[in-house]
């Protein structure tokens, strides 16, 4: 039989039963957080304030904004203000240390506090830079005690939490509802609070994400506890470029297409999202340069700004003996002290004609607005007129200009796979490393004018090999991949008129793996002939009679080696062909051209490949001419070699840099004589 409780065991049950429910309501009522609005007269102050954006962030800023606002920051913030309450796109381009950044944090906690904008999204060059956003304002909310004066319906629910998510994530209102107040290290959303006569306040539910402009933007959108649909209203673009994606035009160019497509589409198909973009131009046609140029985005309202407007008039003169002082003093480690002196006794003089934008901007230890912008040009050099002035100027001197615009500009409406009928000499080159197989083919003419089918790399998508690859898969993957893209290009159908054309000859690169590549030529078994090719430094290329085979070509030649026999040639010679090649008009005589596309900016990858190395200098030594090439920081130029590699292929098959066709003689040994035959 089923045992009967006792009297006291139900006592006991009852008593454990009513603890449990003492505990569940005490830690629910601790769980409640009550706020008390400020009084009339701060409520006064607070409207006041909110009707003008610099003063409230002069208010509640404090030390940030100490200085006076110079002319450009007023017409910034009202450009900025003017997007926060109507609506526009704007473009800003400001000095470095104008303290961008701390005022598009302090507009962020603006915008969500005043609840002028519900959903808003910070968007800057990297992910963790957007985050710094989040955490500058869950800082301010928490710590600010104006703040909390002026929005305790914010703040007092901010600071219950103790910084700690799973606190918001169970806080408790008065009326025993969720608060909805939460934060991680992308998101930000406000408390959803209600007053005491009713009225929800204007802050309720804003929202503040964070994202790297090349993170996951597209179809942002929040249900709201209404059932309403939020979708953000207000983007701030913080400066959306670094300096490697700068200087990289196809980075460039998929940053714009992401600001122009993805980011201004995210306020859904009915409305006009609101974008505020302040940046910095770091070289001419960046990202940056060309959101502020009316002409390629006429949507977006540009302004640049400048620390100085105008120079004075002693620039050549006693600045220029300024400067000599300065840096004398400065390299003898005695400081700037007696520059300084100097800049004191003529500086009624030395300040004539100058106009700077931001007289309050001086640095400790100078006097003047002026001054700290002169050493600043001597301290940056170069760098200044970027960083500082919005005018970039082209660091890497050289000995022509080859830009990324003059190769598209020799896209030609020829199809792909397809080279002109003129061509005589259908070759090929592959360089290796662990980012893939870069390989490119050329058809060249008598005159040595070059046009490109088709180029591409292997794999498409990731790399040859992994990072920490043993050295016998590192070799496995070069072997495999050269076999599948040699395999590749036998299979393809290339096109001379209405013939079709084989490649003639196919060189890879022996330079990473030399016995690899020795040993795939040597095995494989194509319609084309495969060579390893190396490229040597112009001072370092010399045809050496006991490794010599056969005569020598015009800067290259067949040598041997331990690991096979392979093609040497010198590569800075042809690599300035290759390249000059671009400067002439498209289909001169000697110049090369790329196979049509449905848009020219296709190419930019393969473009930004060929102008990654420039020469900077060309001169004559005792051991011959020397070449001194510089590379853009980040740049990789292996559709480069590439192409170069394509133009040696060209030499190595009997054409000439001066675009002759040179007759080789080739000798047939008998039993009894050599005979010489003309080729």
């Amino acid at each position: 039989m089923k045992r009967q409780m006792t009297d006291q065991e139900r006592a006991s049950v009852a008593q454990n039963v009513k603890h449990t429910r003492l505990v569940e309501v005490s830690r629910r009522f601790a769980r409640i957080i009550k706020h008390v609005d400020p009084p009339p007269q701060i409520k006064a102050v607070r409207t006041r304030l909110e009707k003008s954006l610099p003063k409230w962030l002069r208010y509640h800023g404090g030390e940030a904004f100490c200085l006076s606002w110079s002319s450009d920051h007023r017409r910034i913030l009202a450009k900025i203000e003017t997007a926060i309450n109507e609506g526009g796109l704007f473009a800003l381009a400001t000095p470095r240390g104008h303290g961008k950044s701390t005022l598009l944090k302090w507009t962020t906690l603006y915008t969500l506090l005043t609840g002028k904008r519900k959903y808003v999204i910070v968007v800057a060059a990297t992910a963790e830079l957007a985050q710094a956003h989040i955490e500058f304002c869950r800082q301010q909310i928490t710590e600010n005690e104006k703040l909390h004066a002026h929005y305790p319906q914010v703040t007092t629910y901010a600071r219950a939490t103790d910084s700690k998510a799973i606190k918001a994530r169970y806080q408790l209102r008065a009326d025993g509802k969720t608060s909805g107040i939460m934060w991680s290290k992308t998101t930000l959303v406000l408390p959803e609070i209600v007053a005491l006569d009713g009225k929800a306040y204007a802050s309720n539910g804003a929202i503040l994400e964070a994202h790297g402009l090349t993170g996951a933007i597209r179809g942002k959108w929040k249900d709201t506890k209404t059932g309403k649909v939020l979708r953000p209203d207000f983007v701030i673009l913080d400066d959306p470029q670094n300096r490697q994606s700068a200087e990289s035009p196809s980075q460039c160019a998929m940053r714009e297409r992401i600001i122009t497509g993805d980011i201004l589409g995210l306020a859904g198909p009915k409305k006009r999202i609101a974008a505020v973009m302040p940046c910095t131009i770091i070289r001419k046609n960046d990202l940056a340069d060309r959101f502020l140029d009316h002409k390629q985005h006429p949507e977006w309202q540009g302004e640049t700004c400048r620390l100085v407007n105008k120079w004075p008039s002693a620039q050549d003169t006693l600045w220029r003996q300024y400067a000599q002082i300065y840096q004398i003093e400065t390299s003898e480690g005695r400081g700037f002290v007696k520059a300084t002196k100097f800049y004191s006794q003529h500086r009624k003089d030395m300040d004539a004609g100058a106009e700077v934008s931001w007289k309050e901007r001086v640095r400790d230890g100078e006097i003047s607005a002026l001054q700290t912008a002169e050493n600043l040009l001597l301290e940056t050099g170069t760098q200044f007129w970027a960083e500082y002035q919005n005018e970039p100027q082209d660091v890497l001197g050289s000995q022509y200009e080859l830009t990324v615009e003059t190769i598209l500009r020799h896209t030609i409406t020829l199809p792909r796979l397809h080279i002109p009928e003129s061509s005589t000499i259908f070759v090929g080159h592959c360089d290796i490393n662990r980012s893939g197989l870069h390989w490119c083919l050329a058809g060249f003419d008598q005159q040595m004018t070059g046009h490109c089918p088709a180029y591409g790399k292997y794999p498409q998508q990731g790399d040859l090999w992994n990072k920490n690859a043993s050295e016998l898969i590192r070799k496995q993957a070069i072997f495999r991949g050269l076999a599948e893209l040699c395999r590749q290009i036998a299979a393809t159908n290339f096109m001379k008129g209405d013939q079709r054309i084989r490649l003639g000859l196919f060189l890879i690169d022996r330079g990473y793996e030399p016995d690899v590549v020795g040993k795939f030529c040597a095995s494989g078994v194509y319609p084309f002939r495969i060579l390893p090719a190396r490229g040597y430094a112009a001072h370092r290329y010399s045809p050496v009679k006991s490794m010599l085979i056969g005569r020598a070509m015009e800067n290259c030649h067949i040598s041997k080696s331990d690991t096979g026999n392979f093609l040497a040639f010198n590569a800075d010679k042809i690599r300035e062909q290759a390249q000059r090649s671009f400067l002439g008009e498209p289909g001169e005589p000697g110049g090369f051209t790329l196979h049509a596309v449905d848009d020219v900016r296709y190419h930019a990858p393969f473009a930004e490949h060929i102008v990654a190395e420039k020469l900077a200098n060309k001169y004559e030594t005792d051991r011959g001419m020397r070449w001194e090439w510089r590379r853009q920081p980040g740049s990789v130029w292996d559709w480069g070699d590439a192409l170069t590699g394509c133009f040696c292929a060209a030499l190595a098959s009997g054409l000439s840099a001066s675009g002759i066709n040179i007759s080789r003689r080739r000798y047939i040994e008998t039993r009894k004589a050599k005979v010489r035959f003309e080729q």
